[in-house]
């Protein structure tokens, strides 16, 4: 053959072609002039031996490009993103037959992903199957899943052992080497209900209630596989696993449509909007990353196991006696912990459980902060028509009530004898007495009614400042009450406003500044809106009718200190009722006219605006005392009223602040910032608008004999939220503002998301310096003032020896200590600071200072000529390495 393509080449001139033909007919000529017959032609030779096999060709013009798994490098397998799609499934042979694709996040088929472990098992996939019970129309229990893998197929001559609901990955997988495969289920589906009935339970777990797990092929089923894990061989994990779910009908083989029965509550993107990548159980299989999936194991078979704990007897705890005397509510609540939905309500509902001490698999579920009011149940139901994230039964939460759900975070009641304690801390118990089942839920808790005990109204959370009514000077009218300040009264978010409850919006039409040289005012028009039309004030008492207190008016703005001529930051505000504030209520600080047949009012501050000043920003309801609502019969003592976020705006002709926070990301896990939990009784709720007051040079105040000599915390907006948001991961507590009461301060913070991906809160470019105006920013960002006040706590100062609150250990471990920083305040460098809010270990500030940067260190030591005002002559080489494109830029060092 070697010799025939030799001569087939298209590149060969036609003269070989006619030589080798003459040649041909010329040894013909010879043989037929011969001397006589050769006779008859003998029989044909022995097969000559198999010559050796020729280069592979080349792929055909429509070969389709492969990524092979399992000759990836490290790196690469570090990088892999899968996707997965279920072509079709065979249940005829009653185990299961899948036909699958996976693809990278490119669209490649991915192959080599079939490589068995040593026990026999392929341990880079997970594959189970549940069947959807439909609801009980005699209990009206809700529909449930029920998996077929409580039991593992039996060796022979051997009964099966149940257990959890669990995947397996043990039958017999083909690599079809194009992308797709074809996994046979080790676990015959018709088989399972025989298995159960000749179990031998395992005597070292709770015995399982196995649940009714025979074949039934005209019901939805949903099959779950979960593709990625740990590189063969190696501790590398994939990017990314596919996870993909597929609900069907095995007696007809079609997809489940949307007339079929389903059970979807919950879609991931709405988890994923507060999580940033929900992942669980990589530790044993690829990690599942889609409540679709969440679902098929965590059914109502899952009991509690061995080593997770209930809450013990006592105070607030388990009523003495054995858990099963307590009856069928812990038995769903407490040892149904993995449920699905009693595990996840009882995880959000973290710290507000009425028992304390739950530990699942050494999660402890009163340890969980939750960033916003715990019964927005639309953050994660959601089946409206306006939803964003809509789920087919996304409104079960209000239309299907049940024991099993509500009882996950209304732990505090006993539904088996009706008795125990209201999330309101009544302890007469549940108002409809004993339930054995759902039977009778819907008649007092239907779809109307629910939303109503679920109004996103924090009880206690206007206080101090924001508390009602204010006093005019001290224990005036309230006694105990300092001048400014007043009892805690609820604050409403507008996310389920009770009936009756006004809705209050605040509008910025513009924001201008005119006037001569040395003259400038800042002018801005407004209107507010209550149920969503302008209101006229009235002209004399209450602003509203039956509607108390006044937001403000302000402005804010940048001029040159600390030696930079353009500063990048804002730094000059005046919330403290001085000339640059104006309350729409009492008319000081300026004029106001108005209103306009749009209800707009126009008002003009008295403040001068500086001729070099930049960044000139109005802002509208930033102040503690916004509204109050009162005459309403379910808040007698009045309920603070907030707008959804406060509104500010750059005035005319002034270049803007660079965007760094979107209020919008902020609110994907707070809902409304500022309200449960709660800080400035909700008024400073708009995340972007942040730095207006939290400038870089704004440390805490909290110093001196009335704050017991604590803080030493900056309260930049940067500083402060990153420390807030990496409590976790932080070695030493940022505690400011701890108290008596809250001793732990921020500590006690968790963070639902991953904590590097920056996005979550920033604005694109914002955090890596990418963005043209964020890049520009850096020369001339501030340094941030960590503490400015007296700190002093000497037998003088503090002779009652008042331990300090809320006191940060770099004043003593990097400052001075406990000294007066009013004429040299402890400083620290613009990106270092950013960084250490995260970053505080020792090994990290070692690194910031190794390369220029300051935390915590005396102005004089590091201005020129020792004073602030000159500005800073250390530089901080952070961008040298940090700056996009960089060998350890921003981006990629935070790569999620």
């Amino acid at each position: 053959m070697k010799y025939f393509d030799d001569f087939a080449g298209k590149n060969r001139s036609s003269s070989h072609w006619t030589k080798f033909a003459a040649a041909s007919l010329l040894a013909v000529a010879l043989v037929g002039c011969g001397g006589g017959n050769d006779g008859a032609t003998g029989p044909a030779g022995p097969a000559g031996a198999t010559g050796p096999a020729g280069a592979t060709g080349a792929p055909g013009a429509n070969a389709v490009p492969t990524l092979n798994a399992a000759t990836l490098p490290a790196d690469k397998w570090k990088q892999l993103s899968l996707t997965g799609q279920v072509t079709s499934v065979d249940m005829s042979k009653g185990t299961p037959i899948v036909n699958f694709k996976l693809t990278d996040s490119n669209g490649t088929p991915v192959v080599g992903m079939a490589q068995k472990n040593a026990a026999g098992a392929y341990p880079n996939f997970a594959f189970a199957v549940a069947k959807l019970k439909p609801a009980d129309s005699t209990t009206n229990a809700p529909s449930r899943w029920v998996s077929y893998f409580v039991v593992a197929t039996p060796a022979a001559g051997k009964a099966a052992t149940p257990g959890f609901p669990e995947a397996e990955s043990d039958g017999a997988l083909v690599d079809n080497k194009d992308g797709s495969y074809s996994y046979t289920f080790a676990l015959d589906l018709t088989k399972v209900k025989s298995y159960v009935d000749g179990a031998v339970y395992d005597a070292t777990r709770v015995k399982a209630d196995l649940d009714d797990v025979s074949y039934e092929p005209t019901l939805p089923h949903r099959l779950m596989i979960s593709v990625g894990g740990n590189q063969p061989g190696a501790t590398t994990a994939a990017r990314k696993p596919a996870n993909v779910s597929y609900d069907f009908i095995p007696a007809t083989g079609k997809v489940v449509a949307a007339t079929d029965p389903q059970r979807d509550i919950v879609a991931i993107a709405s988890c994923n909007s507060c999580h940033s990548q929900l992942s669980m159980h990589a530790a044993f299989f690829p990690a599942i990353e889609d409540t679709k999936l969440c679902s098929v194991c965590h059914t109502e078979q899952q009991k509690f196991a061995s080593g997770d704990t209930l809450p013990a007897s006592g105070t607030k705890l388990v009523p003495a006696g054995t858990y099963a005397a307590y009856g069928a509510t812990m038995k769903l609540m407490g040892r149904a912990l993995p449920n699905f939905p009693n595990m996840v309500h009882k995880i959000h509902m973290g710290k507000e459980l009425y028992y304390q001490g739950y530990n699942q698999f050494g999660v402890k579920y009163n340890e969980v902060t939750y960033p916003q009011p715990i019964t927005n149940c639309v953050k994660c139901h959601d089946g409206s028509a306006t939803a964003v994230n809509k789920t087919a039964n996304g409104d079960n939460w209000k239309k299907v009530p049940s024991i099993l759900a509500c009882g996950a975070c209304h732990d505090g009641i006993n539904f088996a004898t009706g008795k125990g304690t209201t999330m309101s801390g009544s302890t007469l118990g549940h108002i409809g007495g004993a339930k054995a089942d759902d039977k009778t839920c819907i008649l007092c808790h239907d779809a109307a009614s629910i939303p109503t005990y679920h109004v996103t109204v924090d009880p206690t959370g206007a206080n101090g400042r924001g508390g009602y009514p204010l006093n005019t000077a001290l224990n005036v009218p309230t006694p105990g009450f300092a001048a400014g300040q007043g009892p805690s009264i609820p604050l409403a978010a507008q996310l389920n406003l009770p009936a009756g409850v006004f809705k209050i919006n605040y509008e910025l039409k513009s924001v201008t500044v005119a006037g001569a040289a040395g003259a400038k005012k800042a002018t801005l028009v407004y209107r507010v809106l209550k149920d969503g039309v302008p209101v006229t004030f009235n002209a004399t008492g209450m602003l509203i009718n039956n509607v108390d207190g006044s937001p403000n008016l302000m402005v804010t703005y940048a001029t040159p200190n600390d030696g930079i001529a353009n500063p990048a930051d804002w730094n000059v505000v005046n919330l403290g009722g001085g000339t640059a504030i104006k309350s729409i209520r009492d008319g000081a600080g300026g004029t106001q006219t108005g209103p306009d047949a749009n209800g707009y009012y126009t008002a003009t501050l008295s403040a001068i605006i500086p001729d070099n000043a930049t960044m000139v920003t109005g802002g509208l309801g930033l102040g503690y005392n916004g509204f109050v609502q009162l005459g309403h019969p379910a808040y007698p003592k009045g309920i603070r009223l907030r707008e959804p976020k406060f509104a500010f705006m750059t005035a005319t002709g002034y270049t803007a602040r660079r965007a760094v926070v979107d209020a919008d990301k902020c609110n994907m896990c707070h809902a409304q910032l500022g309200v449960s939990p709660s800080f400035h009784s909700g008024a400073r709720n708009n995340g972007a608008g942040c730095a207006l007051c939290h400038d870089p040079a704004r440390a805490t105040g909290h110093v001196g004999a009335a704050y017991s000599f604590g803080g030493g915390w900056s309260v930049s907006a940067k500083n402060m939220v990153h420390s807030i948001h990496a409590s976790a991961k932080r070695e030493r507590a940022f505690n400011y503002e701890a108290t008596a009461a809250n001793p732990n301060g921020f500590k006690e913070v968790t963070y639902p998301g991953v904590l590097n991906n920056c996005e979550q809160c920033h604005v694109v470019g914002s955090y890596d310096f990418s963005a043209a105006a964020n890049a520009a920013a850096v020369p001339n960002l501030g340094w941030t003032t960590e503490v400015s006040g007296n700190m002093l706590n000497d037998a003088t100062t503090n002779p009652t020896g008042l331990p300090s609150i809320g006191l940060s250990p770099w004043v003593t471990t990097l400052g001075r200590g406990q000294v007066d920083y009013r004429t040299d305040n402890l400083v620290s460098s613009p990106i270092s600071s950013a960084c250490f809010g995260c970053h505080d270990s020792k090994i990290a500030v070692a690194h910031m200072q190794l390369n220029g940067g300051t935390l915590y260190g005396l102005a004089s030591t590091v201005a020129a000529g020792g004073l602030r005002a000159n500005g800073f002559t250390k530089v901080e080489a952070c961008m040298v390495c940090h700056a996009p494109g960089k060998v350890a830029a921003i981006m990629d060092v935070h790569a999620k």
